[in-house]
């Protein structure tokens, strides 16, 4: 016995819903009170006071009975009584009609036993289907609308839907196909990461103009920093740090306070690298992107194509390339890249040997915060070149492409998975630290 607050989230495989009768769900309302609305409106403006909005209740229990009638996954009874304790006649609620109208056949004109085929609209049957967990598997359920999966087979990819995907394919299709709004501004670390991103850009694209080389080192630390203070009063307005006024000083704070902290690590381990190409694009639409050249997009293979964006592409003195991916921590290990579904930097580095004909001899996470400053990543031992690396991560070549190569499978059958309208719900991966990230669609175990 429970009630429907209890029920969100949660899925069963029968529910009994009693008591559908007219003034107990949905209650009986509140009686009017003296002024209507539009008197009450008017009031407000003339007068200048505030006197609020009436609660809805039945906006309230209608998503009560949502919350109720949309978690049985075998069998939904409603249950009514036709008279009271005295023998007077009692109305069934009306939202039992509400619930009859999604049928083809009325089931109060036409009782039958057995199953009742249920067509939601459209809409709601897209959610459904993302929903269905690992009965929606390509075959007996999943997608299998042909205008779905046609679109879906000529989507380009990014590395960070791959990444979504292998992590939840139900939070993959959820943002990143049926993508709903949201009301709710981006979160503080994306607004801090896309000012980060350009600041460090105009940076030490500075640094390349005035002095022939963005190479930080520690005779150029005075002109990076002050490069780097002119980019975040320039670029502040583009990417607010808070919708907040009061937290944006002290939010800007800290990111000046961190970026110049990585100009300092950075200047203090010189590489011999020079930065070469910075955010890189490629695959991107006519109009998306102004960067020089314009890229392809990368071909996977098996139909499959990558576009993104790449944060820095370093080049050293032979002509190698290292990827650099700036992140605001770095959690996990290369070991583990594979396992967790960490193939952004794998796919950049090949992305990078097959758009810039260059060989990628390493890659790396780059946190901008944190207690540990060192990239972590994986650099070839025989491209002689010198990082300050965390041990381990300089590895043979024939590991380094052993591992881009196991990315590159793992990116393939992921898109292609997708593309046969494969979902399935992975709680325990779907975010960090695991958990549902939408458990009101997802209804997962």
């Amino acid at each position: 016995m429970v009630d429907p607050l209890a029920l969100r989230a949660r899925r069963v495989r029968a529910l009994f819903l009693c008591g559908l009768q007219e003034g107990e769900f949905p209650s009986q309302r509140r009686r009017p009170g003296l002024l209507s609305e539009e008197d009450r409106s008017e009031l407000e403006r003339l007068a200048g006071l505030r006197l609020g909005r009436r609660e809805d209740p039945l906006a309230a229990e209608r998503y009560l009975l949502y919350a109720a009638v949309s978690r049985p996954e075998e069998l939904l009874v409603l249950s009514w009584h036709v008279a009271d304790d005295e023998g007077l006649a009692s109305a069934r609620s009306l939202f039992v009609e509400d619930v009859c109208d999604l049928f083809a056949e009325d089931p109060l004109e036409h009782p039958r036993r057995g199953p009742v085929h249920f067509s939601p609209p459209t809409a709601a049957r897209a959610v459904a289907l993302a929903a269905a967990g690992p009965a929606a598997g390509g075959g007996e359920g999943g997608l299998r609308d042909e205008r779905v999966l046609a679109e879906l087979a000529r989507r380009p990819w990014s590395a960070s839907a791959i990444e979504c995907y292998i992590g939840c394919p139900t939070r993959w299709y959820v943002e990143r196909v049926l993508r709903p709004g949201s009301y709710d501004p981006d979160a503080e670390p994306l607004r801090r990461g896309g000012l980060a991103h350009a600041v460090l850009k105009d940076t030490l694209e500075g640094l390349r103009e005035q002095t022939g080389s963005a190479a930080l080192t520690r005779g150029k630390l005075p002109l990076a920093r002050e490069l780097l203070a002119r980019a975040l009063a320039e670029r502040g307005s583009e990417y607010p740090l808070s919708v907040s006024p009061e937290r944006m000083p002290g939010a800007r704070l800290r990111l000046r306070a961190d970026l110049e902290r990585y100009l300092e690590h950075a200047a203090a381990h010189e590489s011999g690298l020079e930065p070469g190409p910075l955010e890189l694009a490629f695959g991107m639409p006519p109009g998306v992107e102004e960067s020089e050249p314009e890229l392809p997009a990368f071909d996977l293979g098996d139909g499959v194509v990558l576009r993104g964006r790449i944060d820095r592409v370093d080049l050293s003195p032979a002509g190698d390339a290292v990827v650099v991916d700036y992140k605001n921590r770095v959690e996990g290990t290369p070991a583990r890249w594979i396992e967790d579904g960490k193939v952004q930097v794998p796919l950049y580095m090949l992305a990078a040997e097959a758009l810039l004909e260059r060989t990628a001899v390493g890659g790396f996470y780059q946190p901008l915060s944190g207690g540990d400053l060192r990239a972590r990543g994986i650099l070839d031992e025989g491209a002689g070149i010198e990082l300050d690396c965390v041990r381990g991560d300089v590895r043979p070549g024939e590991e380094v492409r052993e591992l881009l190569a196991e990315a590159l499978a793992a990116a393939r059958s992921a898109a292609g998975r997708a593309r046969h309208g494969e979902l399935e719900s992975r709680p325990d991966s779907c975010k960090p630290g695991g958990g549902c990230s939408y458990p009101s669609i997802c209804r997962c175990r």
